[in-house]
């Protein structure tokens, strides 16, 4: 058997989603998403019509992150696996609700900061809300949520893409290559990590596009009241800069090799303020970029007033 076969059918065998003890999971007969009752963090994440495993690594998980620059250093985030929660609670069916409080951040201590998160899913459809209650005296400047901490193409052989407009109020749509390239968009200076990032004021849709079928990320509202981003990066780095090759198995060097994708809300919430983040939604759909389109027209047929 080829190594290509071998790694292909290694990870089939690994997607398979086992329902784990403890996790509190929304699902319908076309979306399952599960979150660790611990920390928060969605740990996976299913398109069950075509069984597409887009989350399935749970360790890899992420609940949020958050920056509040500190008044002589700036770098000062609260990264979202040190924050238990003090709440992770199935409200119905269809909705749960997470609250992180009394935040530790890396370089400030603890911050009287809460952070409440409503995941619903409705047909298929995830919508992620959220509100900061900042009781600090700084300034919280960007939120990201929600958070993916692991997302996989359908199989190590299928390729994966991002698709976004152009410019706002057109058809064409721009594609940048997630998968199995992956091109770092900062500057080996700048990022950690290979990063690339599409601006929401542009599109306000993402389209995660793999073979026939695809990930449908958006604003819940057309406008967005303050810039947001698309944000991914590839970890722990690429086979080589001159080709942009992501290495194709789970582990890379003793590391896991994964995508993280996040949208980064700028919301610079002054202190003592409470902010309510845009919603966003997340669905599945089958087809081509011409489908996630569909979708986004659809939602949003009604002309702006």
């Amino acid at each position: 058997m080829r190594t290509s076969h071998v790694h292909a059918l290694l990870f089939l065998l690994l997607a398979v989603p086992t329902s784990q003890a403890g996790e509190t999971v929304l699902a319908d007969d076309q979306s399952a998403a599960a979150f660790d009752p611990d920390s928060g963090a969605l740990i996976r994440l299913e398109n069950k019509t075509s069984h597409w495993v887009i989350e399935r690594r749970p360790e890899l998980g992420v609940s949020f992150r958050l920056f509040a620059p500190l008044p002589t250093r700036r770098y000062n985030p609260v990264l979202g696996q040190k924050q238990p929660a003090a709440e992770v609670k199935k409200v119905s069916d269809h909705e749960i609700r997470i609250l992180w409080k009394t935040l530790t951040s890396e370089n400030g201590g603890v911050l009287p900061m809460s952070l409440t998160a409503e995941v619903t899913l409705t047909h298929g459809v995830l919508t992620f809300g959220a509100k900061l209650q900042n009781d600090s005296e700084l300034k919280v400047e960007t939120i990201d949520y929600p958070y993916f901490g692991d997302f996989n193409p359908p199989d190590r052989q299928a390729s994966l893409e991002a698709r976004t407009l152009q410019e706002a109020k057109t058809d064409v749509l721009v594609a940048d290559e997630l998968y199995p390239h992956f091109r770092n968009e900062k500057g080996y200076w700048g990022v950690s990590y290979p990063t690339k990032t599409l601006e929401a004021g542009r599109s306000p849709f993402c389209l995660i596009q793999a073979p026939g079928q695809g990930v449908y990320v958006g604003m819940a509202n057309a406008k967005a009241a303050y810039r947001l981003q698309y944000t991914f990066e590839q970890h722990p780095g690429l086979v080589s800069t001159a080709t942009s090759l992501v290495p194709p198995e789970d582990e890379f060097s003793g590391f896991p090799v994964h995508l993280e994708f996040r949208l980064c809300h700028f919301i610079f919430a002054p202190p003592h303020s409470t902010t309510n983040l845009e919603p966003v939604v997340l669905t599945a759909y089958e087809g081509d970029w011409h489908q996630g389109l569909a979708l986004y027209k659809k939602w949003h047929s009604t002309p702006a007033r």
